[in-house]
């Protein structure tokens, strides 16, 4: 069965809570705090989800993942909620639905009286194509402003990432130092199959931009390549 959805939010105010604590003991505008983490670098989304499923069921919360594209069941192990967007969505589709509808009704058959083809003037079967593109137009639009807005997507040269190659070929997965010792992070990353642990500082771990590029003899960069 699938699982229930949340109560239909009230307020635009409700919307954006929830949808930007989606996490259950993680801070989700910064899951890292202040602390350094210890990012470890996988070839692969199933040796990734395994260190993430791993480091979660140790009690780790302060969790982040970098993928270049989407990692089916990473969600689950992070503890996001179920998404609210798609409600909104839903309803703004209705209203183009019904707004395109009548309002082809009224250009046609009330304001502007045109026989064409020899077909009445109320012939709806021919409204139900450009209605449904409309509506999925109004839809998508929406869609597309909510996404950026609480997934924070809004393109930003400036972001530093713990490597460039986890938006190519590269999956990272960064826990905090604040609770436990680095070495056993490492420890936990490399039992799980990771080609490459980094100490990263909290700016990056956090996601939060940072106006200058990483540079190998950083000071708050520390790599470690395993065999």
């Amino acid at each position: 069965m699938s699982e229930p959805l949340p109560p239909f939010p009230k307020s635009f105010a409700e919307i954006k809570a929830h949808t930007f604590d989606l996490t259950e003991g993680i801070d989700a505008t910064n899951p890292a705090g202040e602390s350094m983490s210890i990012a470890g670098f996988f070839a692969d989304e199933h040796s990734t989800l395994a260190a993430a499923t791993a480091a979660r069921a140790a009690g780790h919360t302060a969790i982040q993942v970098w993928s270049p594209y989407p990692v089916h069941g990473i969600d689950a192990v992070l503890g996001l909620q179920r998404s609210l967007i798609g409600r909104p969505v839903f309803a703004i589709c209705l209203v183009g639905f019904l707004f395109t509808f009548f309002g082809i009704h009224h250009l046609m058959v009330e304001d502007w009286t045109v026989i064409y083809g020899g077909k009445p003037y109320s012939t709806w079967a021919l409204w139900v194509v450009p209605t449904l593109e409309a509506g999925l137009l109004f839809g998508a639009v929406l869609n597309l402003k909510m996404v950026l807005f609480t997934c924070r997507l809004i393109p930003d040269p400036f972001v530093r990432l713990p490597d460039p190659r986890v938006t190519d070929d590269q999956f990272c997965v960064s826990l905090s130092t604040a609770r436990t010792p680095a070495s056993e992070l490492e420890a936990l990353l490399i039992a799980h199959g990771a080609v490459t642990t980094r100490q990263i500082s909290a700016e990056v771990a956090s996601g939060l931009p940072v106006f200058q590029p990483l540079a190998d003899d950083s000071a708050v960069l520390k790599e470690t390549a395993h065999a």
